[in-house]
């Protein structure tokens, strides 16, 4: 498994084992739904993302808590 990192609109997205996520040190809750193999967090309610990369991007350019 291991750690991914990416630097994505100046923010650091980390995730750990496929199971952690982290945007600039800060821990990211989600929620995957393994039925319909999509990811969600509360950052972004009522949408979902076809992978945790897709949803952690999408929380930066939409989340004024993660704009420099």
């Amino acid at each position: 498994m291991g750690s991914k990192k990416e630097t994505y609109e100046n923010c650091e997205i980390r995730i750990e084992d496929d199971t952690q996520l982290f945007i600039n040190q800060k821990p990211i809750e989600y929620v995957h739904d393994k039925d319909q193999k999509k990811w969600s967090s509360r950052y972004l309610p009522y949408t979902d993302y076809d992978s945790l990369i897709a949803l952690a991007k999408a929380i930066v350019s939409d989340t004024a808590e993660f704009k420099a």
